[in-house]
């Protein structure tokens, strides 16, 4: 056997016998992830006219429940939104945006791309027309912020996941949990 291939047959056999084809990452663990990892605060307008500063105080992951090949995230936010000299609103909001994940081969990392808006829900009931077009910007860099920054990533001091993540494996959703495999 050529010397040069003898890691990769070693690591593919390794694999092979421990039962290490492939790698699930539950709802909870990216849920967990995306709590500890993506800390999102944003503003938009101009303070003493019209300004809104959203903040993300938690975010809950659904794996192939909204659509079979997308991933939900729904975001619980607070908005401080202030027009003129009214009075600050408070408002609570339910953002919710679905996406397809992407892995990174190179870096072990999952990436959520073609971002859409689910959901816009105030769970106060107090948003006009005018508000809700000031906070559209706001909620689009939340979205931003969410396809631009990993949303996992295989750790390399777990052994397992070192061992998928430098097999350079494939990525799907199987049983509302996202799979990372060795073979098609």
């Amino acid at each position: 056997m050529n010397i040069t291939k003898l890691p990769l047959f070693t690591l593919l056999s390794s694999m092979f016998l421990t039962g290490c084809a492939s790698y699930s990452i539950t709802e909870k663990e990216m849920t967990d992830y995306l709590s500890n990892e993506i800390h999102v605060e944003k503003s938009v307008g101009v303070p003493g006219f019209i300004y809104a500063q959203i903040n993300v105080e938690n975010v809950d992951v659904k794996i192939g429940r909204l659509d079979a090949d997308r991933i939900s995230v729904v975001a619980n936010t607070t908005a401080d939104i202030q027009m003129m000299d009214e009075i600050k609103q408070n408002l609570n909001l339910t953002l919710e945006f679905s996406a397809i994940p992407e892995y990174d081969k190179e870096t072990g990392e999952i990436y959520l791309k073609s971002l859409k808006l689910e959901k816009f829900e105030d769970k106060d009931k107090q948003l006009s027309t005018d508000l809700i077009s000031l906070l559209k910007p706001a909620v689009s860099m939340i979205g931003y912020a969410l396809s631009n920054e990993p949303a996992y990533k295989l750790s390399s001091d777990k052994l397992k996941e070192s061992l998928i993540k430098s097999a350079k494996p494939n990525l799907v959703i199987k049983n509302n949990a996202l799979v990372i495999e060795l073979f098609d």
